[in-house]
């Protein structure tokens, strides 16, 4: 069923960014609105399937031409939201602040797409056609927030460090944050990217890569190579659901020629595993346990749950746009912003440690949205009666 109008705690909460559009004729502040609504309430993200949940009187082009308007501008919008987000969820009482970032694809099917190749992820996978997303999320206790989400470029040579590296410079820590650690896999161990993250007083769990070498030339894939079993040790870890999980770790302290002194940590699932299942962690925090290090990168799996949320429940990646990179862009962005609004609607209702997901926030918005038309309706009709008993 339709909606008739932009339910009012929407209107509320996006009223402070009317100053973004600048185009008042085209109305494109409440264009916006009903594409964040419509996000929400929808089974699907394509344009033509988000107008059907719209009023009769906002047709499709008028949401296309939205999308491909160059008078506003999506990602500093989003940083204004995420921005005064940070500072209305409940704050974790350590005071400490995760950021993590990894890459997603979503799969197209048309040939105009400028950002789009065609790849596979695995030797026997099939060959996928679509673009390469990266997110940046902030994580603590049980909120997952995305800062800034890129549709990268194939064509440009490490195009997500560079980006990475440009987010980590912008970012600004709310107040109450003391402590920030950054966690990623091994695509984004650039050597800038970790001086970066060095250099702005942050700390770092990140998987090396195994061409990488120490300050004596010794190859860490050499190391994990030759490390006798003898030397592995069992050690406990926890997922971020509070899940224990044990690994056979070997740690020491090492020299890289890039980082200085670090921690270097082996790991591997099994005792008996073969040395190409072993992992290789690197971090700078002083005085952490192992067993800490590892539930450090265990937390990465906060961005994955973030994608499945994006992608199953807002639509990520669905909506049909071509051509210009900049509706490309666009397209990723909005199903973030519709997550930093639910997020901004209910988020404050929640403590650090409850279960923030997006689907029961959108299932909560959902019954809300149809609530208050239904009992604007029944308020109208009401109206209505009471002037035919004053005519009659």
């Amino acid at each position: 069923m339709r909606l008739r109008s932009i339910p009012q705690v929407v209107s509320n909460r996006l009223a402070p960014y009317r100053a973004a559009f600048n185009c008042k004729q085209a109305n494109h502040f409440n264009l916006w609105c009903w594409l964040l609504v419509t996000l929400i309430i929808a089974g699907s993200g394509r344009l033509k399937d988000l107008t059907r949940w719209m009023p009769a009187r906002l047709a499709y082009w008028t949401t296309l031409r939205f999308i491909r308007a160059k008078v506003w501008d999506a990602q500093a919008l989003l940083d204004l939201m995420v921005g005064e987000l940070l500072y209305t969820l409940p704050e974790p009482k350590d005071g400490e602040l995760n950021l993590i970032f990894d890459t997603t694809r979503t799969q197209k099917t048309g040939q105009k797409q400028p950002l789009a190749y065609t790849t596979k992820t695995g030797k026997f996978d099939p060959y996928v056609f679509g673009h390469s997303v990266l997110l940046l999320i902030a994580q603590w206790g049980k909120f997952r927030v995305p800062l800034a989400v890129q549709v990268l470029d194939p064509q440009l040579k490490g195009h997500q460090n560079i980006v990475v590296r440009a987010w980590l410079r912008k970012f600004v820590p709310p107040a109450w944050c003391r402590r920030v650690v950054v966690e990623a896999d091994a695509g984004f161990a650039a050597k800038k990217t970790l001086g970066e993250i060095a250099e702005l007083g942050y700390f770092y769990v990140f998987a090396l890569p195994r061409t990488w070498k120490t300050a004596d030339g010794k190859h860490l894939r050499d190391i994990a190579r030759y490390t006798p079993k003898s030397c592995y040790r069992r050690v406990a870890s926890y997922q971020p659901d509070g899940r224990r999980r044990d690994f056979w770790t070997q740690r020491s302290a090492t020299k890289l020629t890039a980082l200085g002194e670090v921690t270097l940590i082996l790991s591997k699932r099994r005792f008996n595993d073969p040395p190409h299942k072993i992992k290789l962690l690197v971090t700078n925090l002083p005085a952490a346990t192992t067993g800490a290090i590892l539930s450090y990168y265990a937390r990465r799996w906060a961005v994955e749950v973030t994608f499945k949320e994006l992608k199953s429940g807002l639509h990520l990646g669905q909506m049909q746009v071509t051509k210009k990179e900049e509706r490309i862009q666009r397209s990723v962005v909005l199903p973030v912003m519709a997550y930093v609004l639910l997020l901004g609607l209910y988020g404050a209702d929640l403590a650090p440690e409850q279960p923030a997901s997006i689907f029961a926030l959108k299932q909560r918005f959902i019954e809300e949205a149809y609530q208050e038309q239904f009992d604007r309706g029944e308020v109208r009709y009401k109206k209505k009666l009471e002037q035919y008993k004053r005519a009659a």
